[in-house]
C-alpha cells in the first residue's frame, strides 16, 4: 500500500516546478549540513539501485508470467486468476481494482529510482559536488556508474513494461502528461546504460556495493551493463512485425551487446535484508501437499513431451498422467503430482496442471532466506539474445550454431539433437528455450517479450501495460486499457499492436 500511496505523490514530484532542495539548514548545524550534502549522493544511489534490482525481479513480474502461459492460477491474490483465465480478459485500470498491482508498483518504483538517480547526477555533474560514502571515502565516480545504470534500466523497463512514459533526465522538469513513447523511452534508456558502461571502461577502479551484502567486481558490471541493454533493446517490438521493421541496425545492436554479455550466470546470494528473486520465490513456491502455489501452466508440458499427446488446456475430467520428454532438464527443472493443490474448479478446469518447479526451489520455501541462490541474468539467455538476433538477421546458420554449441544447456545438461539451421527450426528452438531454460529466472517480462515479438501471446492478450488511472487521473489524461479477446488486433496511440492478434502458441479458446 505505501508503494502505491507513493506513486500517487511521485507524479506530484515529477511534475512540479521546484529543484530539489536539500533540508532546511535552520534545523541542522553547520557540521551536520556538511556531512549530509557529503554522503547525500550515495544514499541516492544506494536507494536507486536497490530500487532498480528489486523491481526487475518484483512479484508483480508474475502477472506476466501468467500473460505468457509460464504459469497458472485459479487464486484472485492480485488478481492472478484474471489474469490467466481464456479467452484473455481486457485489462482493467482503475486504481480500486487489485489487478492494478500489475503495473502501478513498476510504474512507482522505476520512476523512484530514476529520481533518486537524477538527482544523484545533478549533484555530481551540475553542482559539481565530490560524493562521499558514510565513511568518509571519495565514491563520485561509483555513484555516477550506478547512477547512469539505474537510469538507463528503468527508464528502459517503462519502455519495455508501458506503451508511453516521460523521460525524466532533469530535476527541474516541468512538464504534465506523457509525452514519450515507449521506443523513446526504450532508446534513452539503452543511451543512458551505455553511458555509464563508458564511465566505468575508463575509470581506474569500480567498486558497485550498493545492493546490501553483495559487491559487484567491474568486469561483471560491464557484463552485466552489456546483458541488460541488450534484453531490453530486444524487448521493444510488440510484435512479429514491428520486429522486422526495427531492421538490422536494431538487431546488430542487441548482438553486439549480447557478444559482451554474460557467458556464465549472474548470481545473487541472499543475505539478511538483501536482495532476492521476488518473482522467483513465489514461482517455486509450493503448498503443505507440495504442489506449486504459482505453477508451471500446461505449456511448459505441451512443449516437452516427445509423444506429443499433452494437450494444451487441460481436460475437463481425470488426471493427466507424467509425460516423457527427450530433454534430460524438464526432470530436473520440474515435478509431477497428481494434487491440483488450491487451483478451484468453479474457475476453469482447463487452467489446471500437474507441474510444479524443483530448479532453484529452497527446503525453507523461500528464496528470501540467508544462503539462498537466485539468478539474476542467466548466461543462457544472452545465447538465445546471440541465437535470435542472428535468426533475425538471416543468418539461420550462425542462429543455429549458437543454440548447437557444446556448452549451450540444451546440449550439455538436456542432451537434445541439434537444431537445424532454418527459419522454423531456430524459431521454435527459442521458444521451448525460453519457456524451459530462462522462465522465471528472466526476471520480470521475460519470457512474456520474447513470445510478444513473436507473435506467440494467444490471442487477446495485452502486450503492454496502460499508464495507471491515478497517474492519468491527476494530470487530466483519458483513462484508456488493453487486452481482451473481443479487441484482438488493437493498435495503441503509436500504431504498435497493443492487443495480440490469434496466432499465439496456441489459439484462443
Amino acid at each position: 500500500m505505501i508503494k502505491y500511496i507513493y506513486g500517487v505523490f511521485l507524479t506530484l514530484i515529477l511534475f512540479s516546478c521546484g529543484a530539489t532542495n536539500f533540508d532546511d539548514p535552520t534545523t541542522l548545524t553547520n557540521e551536520e549540513a556538511i556531512e549530509q550534502i557529503k554522503y547525500l549522493g550515495y544514499s541516492l544511489t544506494t536507494s536507486s539501485i536497490q530500487n532498480t534490482f528489486n523491481t526487475t525481479t518484483s512479484t508483480s513480474g508474475v502477472h506476466f508470467s501468467l500473460l505468457a502461459d509460464q504459469t497458472t492460477n485459479t487464486n484472485m491474490n492480485s488478481a492472478w486468476w484474471n489474469f490467466a483465465d481464456e479467452p484473455r480478459l481486457r485489462l482493467t485500470n482503475n486504481s480500486t481494482y487489485r489487478g492494478t498491482i500489475a503495473w502501478t508498483v513498476f510504474y512507482s518504483n522505476f520512476y523512484q529510482a530514476n529520481l533518486d538517480a537524477t538527482k544523484t547526477i545533478d549533484i555530481i555533474e551540475n553542482k559539481k559536488q565530490r560524493v562521499y560514502d558514510k565513511s568518509g571515502k571519495d565514491r563520485t565516480t561509483d555513484c555516477l556508474v550506478a547512477a547512469y545504470y539505474s537510469k538507463g534500466v528503468s527508464q528502459g523497463y517503462l519502455g519495455v513494461i508501458f506503451d508511453r512514459g516521460i523521460i525524466v533526465d532533469n530535476v527541474n522538469i516541468t512538464t504534465k502528461g506523457f509525452p514519450n513513447s515507449y521506443k523513446e523511452l526504450i532508446q534513452n534508456g539503452v543511451s543512458l546504460i551505455d553511458k555509464s558502461l563508458a564511465i566505468a571502461d575508463t575509470a581506474k577502479s569500480l567498486t558497485f556495493d550498493f545492493l546490501t551484502g553483495t559487491t559487484i567486481n567491474k568486469s561483471d558490471f560491464i557484463k552485466l551493463g552489456n546483458s541488460m541493454a541488450a534484453r531490453i533493446l530486444s524487448s521493444l517490438p510488440r510484435d512479429k512485425s514491428e520486429a522486422i521493421t526495427v531492421g538490422n541496425a536494431l538487431w546488430n545492436k542487441v548482438l553486439a551487446y549480447a557478444n559482451k554479455g554474460f557467458t556464465t550466470d549472474f548470481t545473487i546470494t541472499t543475505v539478511s535484508g538483501g536482495y532476492y528473486n521476488q518473482l522467483l520465490s513465489y514461482l517455486v513456491q509450493r503448498n503443505s501437499d507440495g504442489s506449486g502455489y504459482l505453477p508451471p501452466d500446461i505449456k511448459i508440458p505441451y512443449l516437452a513431451d516427445n509423444t506429443g499427446q499433452t494437450p494444451n488446456y487441460y481436460p475437463s475430467s481425470g488426471i493427466l498422467p507424467a509425460i516423457t520428454s527427450n530433454d534430460k532438464r524438464f526432470y530436473k527443472y520440474f515435478g509431477y503430482t497428481t494434487s491440483f493443490g488450491i487451483f478451484m474448479e468453479s474457475r476453469g478446469r482447463g487452467l489446471f496442471t500437474n507441474y510444479y518447479r524443483v530448479r532453484w526451489y529452497n527446503t525453507k520455501n523461500t528464496l528470501n532466506v540467508a544462503g539462498a541462490v537466485n539468478p539474476y541474468f542467466l548466461a543462457e539467455e544472452t545465447r538465445l539474445l546471440r541465437a535470435e538476433s542472428k535468426l533475425w538477421l538471416g543468418d539461420y546458420t550462425g542462429a543455429a550454431a549458437e543454440l548447437n554449441d557444446a556448452s549451450a544447456a540444451r546440449k550439455l545438461i538436456g542432451n537434445l539433437p541439434d537444431v537445424a539451421a532454418n527459419e522454423t527450426a531456430v524459431r521454435n528452438a527459442l521458444h521451448y528455450e525460453y519457456a524451459i531454460e530462462i522462465d522465471g529466472a528472466g526476471g520480470a517480462f521475460v519470457p512474456f517479450t520474447f513470445m510478444r515479438r513473436n507473435n506467440l501471446l494467444i490471442g487477446g492478450t495485452p502486450t503492454e501495460f496502460p499508464i495507471p488511472q491515478v497517474q492519468l487521473d491527476l494530470v487530466g489524461e483519458t483513462v484508456y486499457t488493453f487486452g481482451g479477446k473481443a479487441y484482438l488486433g488493437e493498435k495503441g496511440k503509436y500504431g504498435e499492436t497493443a492487443t495480440a492478434v490469434d496466432a499465439g502458441w496456441k489459439l484462443s479458446k
